[in-house]
């Protein structure tokens, strides 16, 4: 009975403490924690970039196991602190999973040591596992963090420019660093790397597998991931799925608008579908790749033909365009192998519809819904991104193929060899940029037609970039719709709105005066170049499309800084970039009396 009573009255004092002191210890720990983060990340960058003395490489190693004690010290605090400790556990399941790895495996380490698992053969491996566990744990701190963004008035336009601002910046620092090129490059070409690659262009200045290192190959696939995904798509996925904080309501309708779901909850369930058909999709990509090169012995080691494989898939899911051949898959490496240039198209394509597209295709639960409700269709935007799509294509392949069956096309064998290489050249050149001819060789009009369907571009919600497929959609149903005398613009048995028309026209118009305006500047700093071709490279970069001439690469450095605004804007879009400069008034009630005049 004492023993009961005893125990009771710690237990109380326990609470009691916890409590008093639970907002200070929490607040304390999260300024720790950041600046733990900032101190061990900046050394795990200088360890990857910079060549270090044997002494200098120890310390940060160090530095790295005392962070990730920390964290896991922090981690028992906080549930030390917390009320309801299984709660806790459930909050943050997969930070209690990593952490649990980690224990094991420093347990283990402590016990047997390296001998007892040869594990001296792969120490680097054994460090690189150490920091990923350190960087999983630091995305799923900053994911919690980013649910704070919320409690600023903060519009997602301006979020969304920012996260591509920092992307870039990180980038481009981490490209200068000694070890991530083969030579010393200079900041501009760093930031152009860095920026094509965040936004998902493909365009270089700089030869992606001789210039660059395995450390730099890295760093431009990780932002080529980023990118094509968005950072905040990440980071809100973290937040939500793996570590199940709470997210307020201000974040909950910026994520809404970031991914121009109908409902908050249709945000979020978008968001989880978003990672989970990417991981999927990338993971099919990396494996078809893989097991066509490791059949057919392409590459010498194993660890050549994954990396290979995982660059080529994210970059062509993400309709990046880069690639680690100079001449892309016109490389005489590669030219002849058909079944990646297949699987190449097949990523691009996915990458290139929407997400909302694909969701509806493979979703489980639209799946079944359709099959209980056989009412239920595709929705209007769907049908109106896959009709556009495929008629791109296929009209595309055709004009492609007859106005360059004489000129870049020649250099191909066989009438199969020609229509295969059309249809490649349409479906990835459209928004990727991965290329299987010499784009040089193409004639004035075979470039016109390319240049028209770049500016087109991918889906709305995609990776891609462009004016976008519906955006065409609707003016051509305008068009129609005016010649034909109609006051209602119609599809599908359905009436698209006025404002989806003004929209669609000030997207273009906004568009072209960009792309005129880079064009206009360029032929002015770099007058020995061909005006075709700086037609070329300007719609490629706004369109974030990446198929070039190649020309660029002699560009001066203020001709460069044309093509970086031009692939940041276009990532972002013309109208993202309006909303978040622009100063939104509240229309008036009161309107003035109509007028007419003459027009056209």
């Amino acid at each position: 009975m004492v023993d009961t009573l005893l125990g009771k009255k710690i237990k109380t004092k326990v609470n009691l403490h916890i409590v008093n002191r639970k907002r200070p210890v929490i607040n304390t720990m999260h300024i720790l924690s950041f600046i733990v983060s900032v101190v061990t990340i900046a050394a795990i960058i200088i360890y990857h970039g910079c060549y270090l003395r044997p002494s200098t490489i120890s310390f940060i190693r160090g530095l790295v196991y005392f962070s990730l004690a920390f964290y896991i010290f922090k981690y028992f605090l906080l549930m030390f602190y917390s009320l309801h400790k299984l709660e806790y556990i459930q909050k943050s399941w997969f930070e209690c999973i990593i952490i649990a790895i980690l224990l094991i495996h420093l347990l283990l380490y402590g016990l047997f040591g390296w001998d007892v698992f040869n594990f001296s053969e792969y120490e680097n491996a054994y460090i690189l596992c150490i920091q990923l566990y350190f960087f999983i744990i630091m995305l799923i701190e900053f994911s919690k963090a980013s649910t704070l963004l919320g409690k600023f008035n903060v519009s997602p336009p301006f979020l969304l420019m920012s996260s591509f601002f920092i992307l870039i910046v990180l980038g481009t620092i981490l490209l200068v660093l000694p070890r991530m090129t083969t030579h010393p490059i200079s900041f501009t070409d760093a930031l152009f790397t860095a920026t094509s690659a965040s936004c998902v262009t493909g365009l270089t200045v700089l030869s992606t597998a001789h210039d660059f290192t395995f450390q730099g190959q890295v760093v431009i696939m990780i932002l080529v991931q980023l990118g094509g995904m968005s950072i905040l798509s990440f980071a809100t996925f973290f937040t939500t799925f793996l570590s199940r904080s709470f997210v307020g309501l201000r974040y909950q309708y910026m994520v809404r608008d970031m991914v121009s779901a109908n409902k908050l909850s249709d945000s979020f369930s978008l968001l989880r579908q978003i990672i989970l058909f990417t991981i999927i999709i990338e993971a099919s990509g990396v494996l078809m790749f893989y097991m066509y090169w490791r059949t057919t012995g392409f590459f010498d080691g194993t660890s050549t033909t994954f990396f290979y494989s995982l660059f080529h898939a994210v970059s062509a899911f993400n309709n990046a365009g880069f690639a680690l051949w100079d001449a892309s898959f016109n490389d005489a490496q590669i030219c002849n192998s058909f079944f990646p240039q297949t699987i190449i198209m097949i990523l691009v394509f996915f990458g290139g519809i929407g997400f909302v597209t694909i969701s509806e295709f493979f979703s489980p639960a639209v799946i079944r819904e359709r099959k209980k409700y056989r009412w239920k269709k595709l929705s209007t935007g769907t049908k109106i991104v896959l009709l556009t799509t495929f008629g791109i294509i296929v009209v595309g392949t055709l004009l492609f193929f007859a106005l360059e069956y004489r000129h870049s096309l020649a250099a191909k064998n066989t009438l199969v060899d020609k229509i295969f290489a059309s249809m490649f050249q349409i479906i990835s050149g459209r928004t990727a940029g991965f290329n299987i001819i010499d784009v040089n060789a193409i004639s004035i009009p075979g470039m016109l037609l390319v240049m028209l369907i770049i500016f087109i571009g991918a889906s709305p919600g995609s990776t891609g970039g462009g004016i976008k497929t519906t955006t065409f959609f609707v003016l051509i149903k305008s068009v129609m719709a005016t010649i034909k005398g109609k006051q209602h613009i119609e599809f599908d048995k359905k009436t698209i709105p006025f404002n989806l028309v003004d929209k669609a026209y000030s997207i273009v118009v906004l568009s072209v005066g960009i792309i005129f305006s880079s064009v206009f500047v360029l032929a002015l700093l770099e007058p020995e170049t061909n005006l075709i071709n700086i037609m070329f490279e300007s719609i490629s970069a706004f369109t974030t499309c990446g198929l070039s001439t190649n020309v660029q690469t002699a560009f001066s450095d203020p001709g460069k800084w044309v093509l970086i605004v031009d692939m940041y804007i276009g990532r972002i879009g013309t109208l993202t970039i309006a909303y978040a400069l622009g100063q939104r008034n509240k229309e008036s009630r009161h309107t003035y009396p109509e007028t007419y005049f003459m027009i056209g």
